[in-house]
């Protein structure tokens, strides 16, 4: 069995709308949608919880601080998501949807890679053969040199695309970097 290197999607991937993942539920109704916003949220925390509300009201800086991390990492992700890169992408966020129904920033998994091939793993139950797994033809894709992080691997896919992972560590992506070369 391949050595099972842990890591997690970039960050700085756009999350897949929630109808885009398996199981997904019926959208979520206007009124329901208005709750989720921002102040409507602060406003109806404010006497209850005030650790809630500050959260609530810290939204819009968490976005533009994800938005300003785009700027300086690059993008993460070409070709959409019917693509090779946008299927594995879905792929991570799908194991964490049907694991615990929740949408996650940066999905994590186990990536097991041997020349030209990469397979992805949900993190938990690491050992069992008969967990869920995506497998994908790809290579390495070279890194503009602004836009490299020793922790960062972007794999390459035939179709043109590519998506970024981001691993736990420096040798760890020193080690799938020289499983896939």
């Amino acid at each position: 069995m391949d050595e099972e290197i842990p890591g997690r999607l970039s960050p700085c991937v756009r999350r897949p709308a929630r109808a885009m993942l398996p199981g997904s539920p019926a959208p979520e109704r206007l009124l329901r949608r208005i709750a989720g916003f921002f102040l409507i949220r602060f406003l109806t925390a404010l006497p209850d919880d005030l650790a809630d509300a500050v959260s609530a009201l810290a939204d819009p800086f968490e976005r533009a601080a994800r938005l300003v991390g785009r700027l300086f990492h690059g993008p993460a992700l070409r070709g959409g998501w019917g693509a090779e890169a946008g299927r594995l992408a879905l792929a991570l966020h799908g194991f964490h949807w049907t694991h615990w129904r929740t949408e996650t920033r940066g999905p994590r998994g186990t990536f097991a890679a041997s020349t030209g091939k990469v397979t992805v793993r949900p993190p938990w139950g690491r050992g069992d053969s008969a967990r869920e797994a995506h497998t994908a033809a790809c290579t390495l894709r070279r890194v503009p040199r602004l836009r490299r992080r020793p922790a960062r691997v972007d794999l390459a896919f035939p179709d043109g695309s590519w998506v970024a992972l981001r691993m736990d560590t420096r040798a760890d992506a020193a080690r799938l970097r020289a499983a896939l070369a």
